[in-house]
């Protein structure tokens, strides 16, 4: 059930990763594992088994709602772009009672709360920055090309983890969104290609190297690589954060979330399929669901 319960987690925190405007990091605090994942990247060293058990399930459903859900959301924003954002809104709603409560479990001082203001700010002022309207997908792979998409990993994935700011999002100020999905499709596809020439009797490392030995495989495995080293970097800052300021910390986050709601409701994204009566009611059951996930799912860590 441990390992279960990690693996949903991490479809959420995955699919909220392929959304511009969602953060990983956010869904990660709303189903109350934020803490944990932060204290199992800093110190897996210490302990393999015990914090690989933590992360493998995790990364395992990141990497499964990353992979198999990003058509469905890419669908979904396309059709029912309210009622989508709405589910996430409601998730993030959700677990704001118990988010407070984790950052008031020591004494509140009243500069906590302009922390928490300058914090939704920041966030607020990201969301008001006009996203460029290239949407080139770079397939020509040289040593710049490389270097570019692993830089772009690094920043990215810093974002994927701090709470509010949206790691695709950056991928999209980078020019390096479209890029990444068109090469996770582009993957998924040859993998379903692989499969088709072993079942035709072709050789399986020849089918292994039309899956490996592609430019979709390099530049998600540059990419991933980015990712890994970002993540690492920045869950070391936000450690050393839980340590000496544990709740300014979580105050800072609140900022952040209320910031990553105000950005979901400014993208004019969000009413790309339209509002009307039947959406907006969609959206009411959608919300509620997602509030009502969030409570379920952040019971147990």
């Amino acid at each position: 059930m441990r390992f279960l319960n990690l693996f949903i987690k991490g479809i959420f925190v995955g699919v909220a990763n392929v959304i511009p405007g969602v953060s990983g990091g956010t869904i990660a605090v709303v189903l109350r594992i934020f803490d944990e994942m932060i204290d199992a990247i800093n110190n897996f060293y210490k302990d393999f088994k015990k914090y690989g058990l933590f992360l493998a399930p995790l990364g395992l459903g990141a990497l499964v709602g990353i992979g198999l859900f990003s058509k469905l959301i890419e669908f979904c924003l396309e059709n029912y772009s309210l009622p989508t954002n709405l589910f996430f809104i409601g998730l993030v709603v959700g677990s704001v009672p118990l988010i407070y409560g984790k950052a008031a479990e020591k004494k509140v001082k009243k500069w906590y709360f302009l922390v928490s203001a300058v914090s939704f700010l920041i966030v607020a002022g990201i969301s008001l920055i006009k996203e460029p309207e290239d949407t080139t997908v770079n397939n020509v792979l040289n040593f710049s090309a490389v270097m570019e998409i692993l830089i772009g990993g690094i920043i990215a994935s810093s974002a994927m983890v701090i709470p509010g700011i949206s790691g695709s999002f950056v991928m999209v100020l980078l020019g390096l969104y479209n890029t990444i999905i068109t090469s996770i499709s582009g993957f998924i596809n040859k993998v379903g290609e692989a499969f088709v020439y072993l079942s035709e009797g072709k050789p399986v490392l020849e089918c292994l190297k039309h899956v490996i030995i592609s430019d979709e495989t390099i530049i998600l495995i540059t990419a991933g690589i980015g990712i890994i080293i970002g993540i690492v970097i920045i869950s070391k800052i936000i450690a050393i954060l839980f340590e000496k300021a544990f709740s300014v910390t979580y105050f800072a986050i609140l900022g952040l979330i209320f910031g990553s709601i105000f950005s979901i409701f400014k993208a004019p994204e969000t009413y790309q399929s339209g509002v009307s009566v039947s959406a907006v009611a969609i959206s009411i059951f959608t919300f509620a669901a997602g509030f009502v996930i969030s409570l379920i799912l952040g019971r147990e860590k």
